[in-house]
């Protein structure tokens, strides 16, 4: 198994990028929050995963052109098509859907190759959380205050995407592992065709067969595999898609690039991702980066990180500068076990990162 990890850091100087929405426990009810959470007795700013998710997703369609799957509402359950074929972000970022019709009753799912944190402020509310109080006044009386939380502060967020997983679909009767619709899950009549009013479910099964073979789909007896390149230009899109990040809240007020300002990448043969616990970290109000841990946690992993593998940094010179981050000492201190090192600007890491993958599907 091959996985694709990462670490990135997002400069948010002056940002409000995911909202809780007005606070009903306090009395004013014009107070706009951001989101928080709590550790170790401090709160800290986030962005929730699944608004970073959606960011990675609307990047991928209008950078790299990727027809997205559509959405369906039924009742309070809303689901995607479900057909990772035709549809990328289907096969990457997963997903849920029960068909229930003319006796069908069957769930697919299909769990995200690609897995990820929140966005987190590396530094505490107190370090980064300022309250704006302004007035609503464009309208004839009175002006009505409100106010609105937003922060400076350093975003952290980690990922990991399963390169053994990316268009390959298997066919398991179990959660998780039952990805497609198949003939086999439509009830037949007694002549062993498929029973009235299955005709709607058995039209897309004959589409997804339709498609599977034009595209030169593997039919194995418990799973479906397709072709390498077309798992390579999804694999590499996903990662690419991170040099053009563009999402979040109060962009017209606050106006924040959330493409990563610093980054580092390495392929691993597991499902571990060794930047996620404290290698970046505040101190002092400070935003520090641990070399010294990061360096003995990937030696600790040397029996799964594959031969040959780099570790790439990618950095922004002001980003950097701003910190009092020296890149050569961080350098220096990772190559003391071994490991070779490529640093460079975010495009050239993740352009260096993405050979890799590739030549990994061949």
């Amino acid at each position: 198994m091959r996985f694709a990890t990462g670490l990135v850091l997002i400069d948010a100087p002056h940002s409000a990028l995911n909202m809780l929405g007005i606070d009903e426990s306090l009395a004013d009810r014009n107070v706009t929050r951001v989101k928080t959470l709590k550790r170790g007795g401090r709160r800290y700013p986030y962005v929730s995963p699944q608004a970073w998710r959606y960011w990675w997703r609307s990047t991928l369609r209008e950078h790299f052109n990727w027809e997205l799957s559509p959405l369906y509402r039924e009742q309070k359950q809303v689901f995607t098509a479900a057909n990772p074929l035709k549809y990328p972000d289907d096969d990457v970022f997963g997903y849920m859907r029960a068909f229930k019709k003319g006796g069908v009753n069957v769930t697919v799912t299909r769990v995200s190759p690609l897995k990820n944190t929140p966005l987190i402020s590396v530094l505490p509310d107190r370090n980064s959380l300022t309250v704006d109080e302004g007035y609503a006044s464009r309208h004839e009386g009175d002006p009505v205050p409100y106010s609105q939380e937003f922060y400076s502060t350093v975003l952290k967020g980690a990922f990991s995407l399963d390169l053994d997983a990316v268009g390959r679909f298997t066919i398991i009767s179990k959660a998780g592992f039952k990805n497609l619709l198949t003939r086999d899950d439509v009830p037949k009549d007694k002549n062993g065709k498929p029973k009235r009013g299955t005709e709607e479910i058995v039209k897309e099964i004959e589409e997804m067969e339709k498609l599977a073979r034009e595209l030169g789909v593997e039919k194995r007896e418990k799973e479906w595999i397709m072709p390498s390149p077309i798992r390579k230009k999804r694999a590499s899109e996903t990662i690419k898609a991170l040099r053009f990040l563009t999402g979040g809240a109060k962009q017209t007020q606050y106006h924040t690039d959330v493409t990563p300002k610093f980054i580092l990448l390495l392929n691993i043969n597991a499902g571990i991702n060794p930047f996620i616990s404290d290698v970046v970290f505040e101190e002092s109000g400070e935003v520090k980066f641990d070399a010294e841990a990061l360096a003995k946690r990937l030696k600790d992993l040397k029996e799964v990180i594959p031969e040959g593998a780099k570790l790439y940094i990618g950095y922004d010179e002001g980003f950097i500068k701003s910190l009092g981050w020296d890149i050569n000492d961080i350098e220096e201190k990772l190559k003391a076990n071994g490991l070779d090192i490529v640093k460079g600007s975010v495009k050239d890491a993740i352009e260096g990162f993405v050979e890799e993958i590739e030549a990994y599907y061949g």
